[in-house]
């Protein structure tokens, strides 16, 4: 038996959902870059001369957070477009890349942002630790909403 759903309906829950993966992303974001600035501070940096470790914090996770959750309607609407339905595995895989491509992005901008890493390895693990932490928190976000 489906349940009638309105248009209005579906957009306050996409909504919704936007709202509590962007909160839930950034939570995760956050704890994980502090975690790994913690116990590898010489190849992860937080702050600079004029930027400050918490407010590096802030900006770096503000921006992974945000590109990140940007990615959730742009799936979709490729899901839509191609008529399929992404498994675990391929948002797993898109994330570890939109990841890779966005730590790599930030630390780019050091100077500005505060957020800067030893070499490219370390974007690659970092890549890989974020993909884990933000697919096992999507996973039971998407179990409580259900």
């Amino acid at each position: 038996m489906a349940i009638a759903l309105s248009k209005e309906k579906i957009q306050a829950l996409t909504g919704l959902h936007l709202i509590y993966s962007f909160l839930t992303l950034f939570v995760v974001n956050f704890v994980v870059l502090h975690l790994v600035n913690m116990l590898f501070p010489t190849h992860v940096v937080l702050g600079t001369y004029s930027i400050s470790h918490w407010w590096a914090m802030c900006h770096s996770v503000l921006r992974l957070t945000l590109i990140g959750t940007a990615v959730i309607p742009l799936v979709s609407y490729y899901e839509w477009k191609q008529k399929t339905t992404f498994s675990s595995k391929q948002w797993m895989l898109t994330y570890f890349a939109v990841n890779f491509v966005a730590i790599w992005e930030i630390t780019r901008f050091a100077q500005n942002l505060g957020l800067g890493v030893s070499s490219l390895w370390v974007v690659l693990l970092l890549a890989i630790v974020f993909d884990w932490a933000q697919g096992v928190s999507m996973m039971a976000l998407g179990k409580r909403l259900k």
